[in-house]
């Protein structure tokens, strides 16, 4: 089968060896490394879990990964993986591979399998600045999108068999390179989408532990830092480390390292280009772009809804051509402005700032129309400079209707914050 530009064979794969018979050639992470401490440990693991397990996922460095997310304390590895086989049992993981996704997933996911690094890891490119979050999330149940990333998970792992039995060694790990050209805080600030995205950074954390070799983030706006405020605090440690962050120079010369020539398309430092000379290989890297309308399900089937009346928010009324600047103080770094609003009728114009010096405004939220007549906006942002922050409603672009907006809008002291 064919997943993701690459041939994708379906069972567990087996050499016919024993479970200690593989030995690392240079291919393992230095976090990897298996001292006579971790080898004890590691045999104390395999006994607890061996008859949980197929031959394949019993070697060294695959218990080696448990271990690691569990600061080598065998009980809680055993817990954790147990937890991950139950997962995977209640979601039909094993079986995922064989799942047609919908359409617009396979068409609008950005995420493709470029090839592999000089050990045999399996490289992926996520175009995630060309992601259409809303759209997405629009157009398929939220459960749905989590299965086709699962589904992406679980075909790295089956490359991940495939190279172990060709190249002789453990290749228990992926390199992913996410290219942030074009992104900005939308990707993030709606709050489905931030929901959606951390559910998954958990669900990768508990499920795929040291599965991740390198992180490369590349073409990394100033705007970055606040998205990834959002994220670290569910990042294991370990995860932490091996992400690296690069503006708009300086990564490909970090990726020749890593990844040779032939198994890059072009545009991200390699060789390769699709038969027509495309740099970007669109053949076997889904590029994102905007989600066409006719995808979209119906409100009372997706994954989004309305504010009801009986909600306790404030109201604005918007003349023709008017805006209307909300201030508000975050005297903490880590606090969280979020919002909540929705427009009777028509769209509404709107925007996050943070006011500097002598009049300046630092651009957070760029101003853009919402349809927020049809569906509820939500977000936030975490503030990581205390000031004075500005929400903005505009309405200038229309010169026939005033507009009502209903909205929320709060500052959460770090204190206060609690994991949702």
């Amino acid at each position: 089968m064919r997943l993701f530009g690459w041939e994708t064979t379906f069972g567990y794969g087996s050499s016919g060896s024993g479970p200690e018979s593989l030995e690392p050639e240079g291919g393992a992470d230095a976090n990897m490394e298996l001292t006579p401490e971790r080898k004890e440990a590691i045999s104390q693991f395999r006994e607890r879990v061996a008859p949980l397990l197929p031959p394949d996922q019993q070697h060294d460095h695959a218990l080696l990964q448990w271990l690691i997310a569990r600061s080598f304390n065998v009980d809680k590895a055993e817990q954790m993986l147990k937890k991950s086989l139950e997962w995977r049992r209640e979601l039909g993981v094993d079986t995922v591979l064989e799942w047609e996704a919908p359409e617009v997933l396979t068409k609008y996911y950005p995420v493709g399998m470029a090839g592999h690094n000089k050990t045999g890891c399996p490289v992926w490119v996520i175009p995630y600045g060309g992601c259409d979050m809303r759209g997405l999330l629009s157009s398929v149940k939220k459960a749905d999108y989590i299965r086709y990333t699962i589904q992406v998970l679980e075909a790295s792992r089956r490359d991940m068999q495939q190279q172990t039995q060709q190249l002789g060694w453990p290749v228990n790990q992926q390199c992913c390179i996410f290219d942030l050209d074009n992104f900005s805080l939308k990707h993030v600030t709606w709050k489905p989408a931030m929901d959606v995205i951390l559910e998954l950074v958990q669900l990768y954390e508990a499920n795929y532990p040291e599965f991740l070799k390198c992180a490369y983030v590349i073409n990394a706006p100033k705007v970055f830092t606040l998205a990834y405020a959002l994220i670290k605090p569910f990042l294991h440690e370990v995860t932490l480390k091996k992400i690296k962050i690069f503006g708009q120079s300086g990564w490909k010369e970090v990726l020749r390292q890593d990844i040779e020539p032939d198994q890059l398309p072009q545009h991200w430092g390699g060789s390769r280009t699709d038969p027509d000379g495309n740099p970007k290989c669109p053949s076997q890297i889904c590029l994102g772009g905007e989600v066409p309308k006719k995808y979209y399900l119906s409100l009372s089937k997706s994954n989004l809804s309305k504010l009801t009346e009986n909600d306790n928010l404030s109201s604005i009324t918007l003349s023709k051509g008017g805006k209307k600047r909300l201030k508000y103080e975050v005297k903490k770094p880590g606090s969280h402005l979020r919002w909540e609003f929705r427009t009777e009728d028509f769209d509404i114009g709107f925007g996050v700032s943070r006011k500097l010096k002598k009049g300046e405004e630092e651009v957070l939220v760029p101003l853009q129309r919402v349809n927020s007549q049809l569906v509820t906006e939500e977000g936030y942002l975490v503030c990581t400079e205390p000031g004075t922050y500005v929400v903005t409603f505009d309405n200038e672009f229309s010169y026939m209707r005033s507009k009502k907006v209903l909205y929320s809008v709060s500052v959460v002291k770090p204190d206060n914050l609690t994991e949702e």
